[in-house]
C-alpha cells in the first residue's frame, strides 16, 4: 500500500502555525520558517551596484536547522502553500523559501491568509495563487534603498561623532521632524493674553454661564492690559447684556471607521498608553490565534493595513448582529461606505474581528488584560461603524453689551446611536430657553490670565499620525521607524511626548542640511510612492533605484570629503589638559552619554567624566566618596577611586517601599524606571512618595497626576 503524500503548508510564525493546524485534517503538515531565512549580509553592503543593484541574499546565520526541516518536510508532499502574512514582508519570505525548495519541490503555490479561521483559511487553501513578483519587488527596492542609505550614511556619523549611530531614510526624516518640533518649542515666545467667564441670569432667574466670544466683532480674546482695564471697567455685576442670537439645532454625529494600523495605534496610545510596538504585538497574537472552547482561532483580520474596506459578506454579518442585539433604530438605514484616502493599498481589509458573534466580554477569560483591552476596542469600532448616528440637542446663545459678546452652548444627548458601543458620548453647558431682544444681567464675572503656548511634543501617536498624513513609512514600519528613534537614543519619552536628545539634535544638525534633498518628508513621500507603482507594476525597481543613486552618490562623496572640518567645527575644546600628555582635553560622545577624552587619541586614550556628580555617601570597600555615574541602564553610585576600586551600587529613591518601608532602588529600563524594594517583592513603574493611604496605611505611589494607593487601588497584590 503506497503512503499517501501530504500537503504542506508553510507560516511565518510558530503559534500561525498552531492555530492552522488544530482546524486541518491530517492530510496537512504544518511548519514554520520562524520569520525571514534570508536578508543581506550584515559585514557588507551586499548590493552589486555595478550589475543593476542585484541584492547578494544570503542565508541568515542560526536558520540552517529550520532551513532543513523545511526542505525535509517537503521532501515527499503533493503540493506546498507559503501562507506567510500577505503583504511585501511576507511575499519576499514567500519568494526565498520558494528558492531554497526550488530544487525538491514538485508544486508550490502562494496562499495568502487574511483571517486566520477555519472558512477562511480552506478557502485560501481551494483558491491558491501564485507569488506576486510585483510585491517582491517593492520590497527587494525597499530593502535596498534602506540598505543603501544606512551603509554610506552611518559611517559618516561614525567619524563625526562615535560608532554605533545609524542615519535610516525613513528613521532620519521621522527625527527631523521631531528635531524641527523641538526647535520651535525653544524659538517660542510666550505671550500673555485674558479669557472671562461671566455668569448671567435671566428675569425668571434662571442661571446660565458665557465666555468671551468677540470683541468688536472679532473672534479674539483680551491681548493687552489696557483691554482688561477696559472690559473689567464696562462689565460688572448687574450690566445687561441683551440676547442678540438664541437657536436649538439637532446635530448628529457619524462613527467613524474600522481601525486601520495608524488609528489603532493612536487610539491604544491616547486610552490605554500603549507604544506602537506593544499595540502591534497584542494585535498580532489576536490575528495569529487565541484558545477558546470550540477550538483555536484568529480572532481579527490581518493587522497591517491602511485601507478601511470591509467585505461585502462581513457587513451583512454585522449588521444582523446589530439588528439582533441593539434593534433597528440603532442600525444605520443603508449600508455605510467609508471612502479610502488617495494612495491606499487596499489589498487588505479594515482591521475588523472575524466572527462578529464572538463578543469581547463573553471570551474575557480567554484573554490576557492587554489582549481584551485591544479586541473590545477593534470589536466595539466595528460595530459602531454600521450603527446610526448619535443625536443631539444643541442650544446656542448669544448676549451682548457695548460690542462685547459672550457665547453660551449647551449640547445633550437625545439618542446615543453608535455611541452606546463607541463611547465619548458628550454632555456639557446648560443654557434655558431664551428670545432675541431679552435682557440679562450679570451675576458675576471672572477673568483669567494666560499665555500662548508653542505646539506641544509629538505623543508617539501623533507622531505616526503625522508619518501616515505624509505618506511617509507604511503600516508595517510604523512602529519600527518609532522604535529605532528610542533605541539609537536619539529621542526620550518624556511624560508621554516625545523629545529629542542632545545626541538627536547633533545628528539632525549634522545630517538633515547636507542631505537636505534625500531627507526632505516630501521626497521621503515621493519615493513611497514609488514603491507603491513597484507594487502595481508600473515601474521597475532598478529604474527607481537609480534615479535615486545617482545624486545621492554626489551629495555622499561632497559630504566625507567635508567630515574631518564638519567634525573640527562640533568638537568642544575644554580648559583643561590631559593629565597623561597634557595636549587639551576635548568633550567626545560614548555610548553612555558624553565624556573628555584627550585631543590626542589615540596615541593617548586618557578620558575621565564631563561632570562629576557627587553623593553624599562613601565607598564601603575603601571610603572614599560615592560619584553619580551613568550606563547601560541608567544611573548608578560607583567608588571615586575607579579603577583601583570597582564598587558600584544601585541608586536608592528618596521614599521608602510603600509595603515594608525599606529602601528603594531604581533601574532603568526601555520602557521606563522600575522602582524595586530591596527587601520586600514589590516593584512598580510609578514612584511611591512619602504620603500614606488614609485606608490600609501603607504608601501611595504618584501614577501621573494622581498619588495611589499599591493595594487598595490594586497596583500590587497584597499578601
Amino acid at each position: 500500500m503506497t503512503k499517501t503524500k501530504k500537503k504542506v503548508i508553510i507560516v511565518e510564525s510558530p503559534t500561525k502555525c498552531k492555530t492552522i493546524k488544530s482546524f486541518l485534517g491530517r492530510e496537512y503538515t504544518l511548519i514554520s520558517s520562524r520569520g525571514h531565512i534570508k536578508d543581506l549580509p550584515k559585514s557588507k553592503l551586499g548590493i552589486d551596484v555595478d550589475n543593476n543593484f542585484i541584492p547578494q541574499y544570503i542565508k541568515i546565520r542560526g536558520k540552517g536547522k529550520i532551513i532543513q526541516d523545511i526542505k525535509k518536510a517537503c521532501k515527499n508532499s503533493s503540493v506546498i502553500f507559503l501562507a506567510p502574512d500577505p503583504d511585501r514582508e511576507g511575499e519576499a519570505i514567500a519568494q526565498h523559501l520558494a528558492e531554497i525548495l526550488n530544487s525538491s519541490a514538485p508544486q508550490i503555490k502562494r496562499a495568502l491568509f487574511y483571517e486566520i479561521t477555519p472558512e477562511h483559511v480552506k478557502k485560501a487553501l481551494n483558491k491558491p495563487t501564485s507569488i506576486n513578483l510585483n510585491l517582491v519587488n517593492a520590497h527587494k527596492a525597499r530593502r535596498v534603498l534602506d540598505r543603501i542609505v544606512g551603509y554610506y550614511t552611518s559611517p559618516i556619523l561614525w567619524s563625526i561623532i562615535r560608532r554605533g549611530l545609524s542615519a535610516g531614510r525613513v528613521q532620519s526624516v521621522a527625527l527631523r521632524l521631531i528635531c524641527e518640533r523641538e526647535k520651535e518649542i525653544e524659538a517660542f515666545v510666550s505671550t500673555p493674553y485674558w479669557t472671562a467667564e461671566a455668569e448671567f441670569i435671566t428675569e425668571k432667574e434662571e442661571k446660565f454661564k458665557g465666555t468671551l466670544w468677540r470683541i468688536d466683532g472679532a473672534y479674539r480674546k483680551i491681548s493687552t492690559k489696557d483691554e482688561l482695564t477696559r472690559l473689567k471697567n464696562s462689565i460688572k455685576k448687574g450690566t445687561e447684556f441683551s440676547v442678540t442670537s438664541f437657536r436649538i439645532t439637532n446635530p448628529q454625529r457619524i462613527p467613524p471607521p474600522p481601525f486601520v494600523t495608524s488609528s489603532l495605534q493612536q487610539e491604544a496610545a491616547r486610552r490605554f498608553r500603549f507604544t506602537a510596538k506593544k499595540t502591534m504585538m497584542i494585535a498580532q497574537s489576536l490575528y495569529e490565534g487565541i484558545n477558546l472552547p470550540e477550538g483555536r482561532i484568529g480572532l481579527i483580520t490581518y493587522m497591517r493595513t491602511d485601507s478601511i474596506r470591509v467585505n461585502k459578506n462581513a457587513l451583512e454579518e454585522l449588521r444582523s448582529y446589530i439588528a439582533g442585539k441593539f434593534g433597528e433604530d440603532y442600525l444605520n438605514k443603508q449600508v455605510r461606505m467609508f471612502k479610502d484616502r488617495k494612495n491606499v493599498q487596499s489589498g487588505h481589509e479594515a482591521i475588523r474581528p472575524t466572527k462578529v458573534k464572538l463578543d469581547p466580554d463573553a471570551i474575557k477569560q480567554y484573554l490576557n488584560p492587554d489582549q481584551f483591552k485591544i479586541y473590545k476596542s477593534i470589536f466595539n469600532r466595528f460595530v459602531a461603524s454600521q450603527m446610526s448616528p448619535a443625536k443631539y440637542r444643541q442650544k446656542e446663545a448669544v448676549v451682548s453689551f457695548m460690542g462685547i459678546d459672550f457665547k453660551s452652548e449647551e449640547l445633550k444627548p437625545i439618542f446615543l446611536g453608535y455611541q452606546l458601543v463607541g463611547g465619548d458620548s458628550v454632555e456639557r453647558g446648560s443654557v434655558p430657553d431664551l428670545s432675541a431682544g431679552e435682557t440679562v444681567r450679570v451675576c458675576d464675572i471672572e477673568f483669567q490670565e494666560k499665555k500662548t503656548e508653542p505646539t506641544p511634543r509629538y505623543s508617539e501617536a501623533g507622531l505616526i499620525k503625522k508619518l501616515e498624513e505624509n505618506g511617509i513609512g507604511r503600516p508595517s514600519t510604523y512602529a519600527h521607524i518609532t522604535q529605532t528613534l528610542f533605541s539609537r537614543g536619539y529621542v526620550i519619552r518624556e511624560q508621554g511626548r516625545i523629545q529629542a536628545t542632545e545626541l538627536g539634535l547633533q545628528v539632525y544638525d549634522i545630517i538633515i542640511p547636507r542631505f537636505s534633498n534625500i531627507f526632505e518628508v516630501s521626497f521621503t513621500a515621493k519615493m513611497e510612492k514609488e514603491l507603491d507603482q513597484i507594487e502595481a507594476g508600473k515601474k521597475l525597481w532598478q529604474e527607481v533605484i537609480q534615479e535615486f543613486y545617482d545624486p545621492f552618490v554626489t551629495t555622499l562623496n561632497k559630504i566625507k570629503k567635508e567630515a574631518p572640518t564638519i567634525k573640527e567645527s562640533i568638537t568642544q575644546k575644554v580648559d583643561k589638559k590631559c593629565p597623561k600628555c597634557q595636549r587639551p582635553l576635548v568633550i567626545k560622545w560614548g555610548k553612555y552619554g558624553k565624556f573628555l577624552a584627550c585631543s590626542g587619541f589615540p596615541e593617548c586614550k586618557y578620558s575621565e567624566n564631563l561632570e562629576v556628580e557627587k553623593s553624599e555617601k562613601n565607598c564601603p570597600k575603601c571610603g572614599k566618596n560615592l560619584i553619580i555615574k551613568r550606563g547601560k541602564f541608567g544611573k548608578f553610585l560607583a567608588c571615586s577611586g575607579y579603577p583601583e576600586c570597582r564598587y558600584t551600587e544601585n541608586l536608592t529613591h528618596d521614599a521608602p517601599c510603600p509595603m515594608c518601608g525599606d529602601n528603594i532602588i531604581i533601574i532603568t529600563t526601555r520602557r521606563g524606571k522600575i522602582y524595586k524594594c530591596k527587601q520586600c517583592d514589590f516593584s512598580s513603574f510609578y514612584p511611591p512618595v512619602k504620603e500614606k493611604c488614609a485606608k490600609c496605611g501603607k504608601g501611595l505611589l504618584q501614577k501621573r497626576n494622581k498619588k495611589v494607593c499599591p493595594v487598595c487601588d490594586k497596583i500590587v497584590k497584597k499578601k
